[in-house]
């Protein structure tokens, strides 16, 4: 026994002891924080997990703009998936699976053109306004505001805050369509468009048939331009809007054995109409229209019209020569229902109370002498 106390003793001393205890403790708390963490991992999975009306598991989570999903016929396949799943980066979110206090105005703004816009019978032109007006003007202000957090105030300081008249009205306009639409379908828990007051003009101008002298001075000036001679007589005759106009093609839009035109329109649901014309009026624009359709921009009959009636110093704007139509028309004979429409109005009411602001009677015999038969008779 004392030989072996003494080899003992003796190993000791010549040797370091050994820190086997010391090991095995770092060792077994790595261990147990591996499997908190892989504890902590499955309980955070198991929450994004759930069992799908087939019977199938699913795993879906959105993070960080990435979006990680999988299905496995059992959940223990799914959570063997879960570890190899590839992200996939989310570049658009579909309104229907956004919720609303993830949602800006912007958003909820792009969602409304896409959506109710995009899909009702109205011209690209329009439709790029929209877009175009959210992009120069709606983002810029509204860029990072939640729907839930938009407020009348801020809208009407917006509104306020618009340097032209005109633009004010448009816009209240768009803007008050997209929040109550947004209140109807409960996007928003109150109806804020009952607290914006919409814009008024304060030169606001008038508009009105115009008399028999200004006709007469009307097309004596625009006679002086080729271009836009045979667009003045156009509207006149026709009523169109100026965008009808302009769309008009000699060659595709009339029907000489019927005597009727196809005006393309999208404001309401009677714009896209044929008008009934005369033989005198069809020869009219073949003499004056040698390339079938009025070739100039939307912005240059306005402009022109605007420098010819201040010249003559008459209170009138393009728009007065659909006014001017539906009159000359009314004092020929034609009733209301065909005024209606020729105009493309969708309620009769607005051809009888707005386009019928009459100045001045005019007869019968004053205005065949100024257009002689491109008005068809009504007798």
């Amino acid at each position: 026994m004392q030989e072996n106390d003494d080899i003992i003793a003796g190993y000791e001393a010549n040797h370091k002891p050994f820190k086997v205890i010391d090991n095995t403790k770092e060792k077994i708390k790595s261990q147990k924080n591996l499997l908190q963490n892989k504890i902590k991992g499955v309980d955070t999975m198991r929450k994004n997990c759930y069992k799908r009306t087939d019977g199938r598991w699913q795993y879906s989570k959105q993070q960080r703009g990435y979006r990680y999903y999988a299905i496995a016929n059992t959940y223990r396949e799914l959570l063997e998936k879960i570890p190899k799943i590839k992200p996939i980066l989310i570049t658009s979110i579909k309104h229907k699976t956004r919720k609303t206090n993830q949602f800006t105005f912007v958003q909820y703004y792009q969602f409304y053109i896409d959506n109710f816009v995009k899909n009702k019978k109205i011209g690209k032109e329009t439709i790029k306004a929209w877009q175009r007006q959210l992009t120069q003007d709606i983002t810029p202000n509204f860029k990072l505001l939640k729907l839930e957090d938009i407020t009348a105030e801020r809208i009407q300081n917006f509104i306020d805050n618009i340097p032209y008249e005109r633009k004010q009205e448009v816009l209240y306009q768009r803007i008050t369509k997209v929040l109550k639409k947004a209140y109807a379908t409960g996007k928003i828990k109150r109806d804020i468009t009952l607290g914006i007051e919409k814009p008024k003009r304060q030169h606001k101008q008038e508009r009105t048939p115009l008399t028999i002298i200004e006709q007469i001075k009307l097309l004596k000036e625009a006679k002086k331009n080729k271009k836009l001679f045979p667009f003045v007589v156009f509207s006149i005759i026709v009523g169109s809007r100026r965008e009808e106009t302009l769309k008009f093609n000699l060659l595709t839009d009339i029907d000489e054995k019927r005597l009727t035109i196809h005006i393309k329109g999208t404001k309401t649901s009677n714009a896209d109409r044929y008008v009934h014309v005369t033989k005198e009026f069809i020869s009219f624009l073949k003499k004056n229209l040698p390339k079938n359709k009025f070739e100039f921009n939307k912005s240059y009959p306005t402009n022109y019209l605007g420098e010819i009636f201040k010249k003559l110093k008459i209170n009138a704007c393009l728009h007065s020569l659909r006014h001017t139509c539906s009159a000359n028309l009314y004092f020929l004979g034609a009733n209301d229902k065909y005024r209606q429409m020729q105009l493309g109005h969708a309620s009769i009411v607005t051809t009888n109370d707005i386009y019928t602001n009459i100045k001045e009677n005019i007869s019968k015999r004053r205005l065949r002498l100024l257009y002689g038969n491109l008005y068809p008779k009504f007798d």
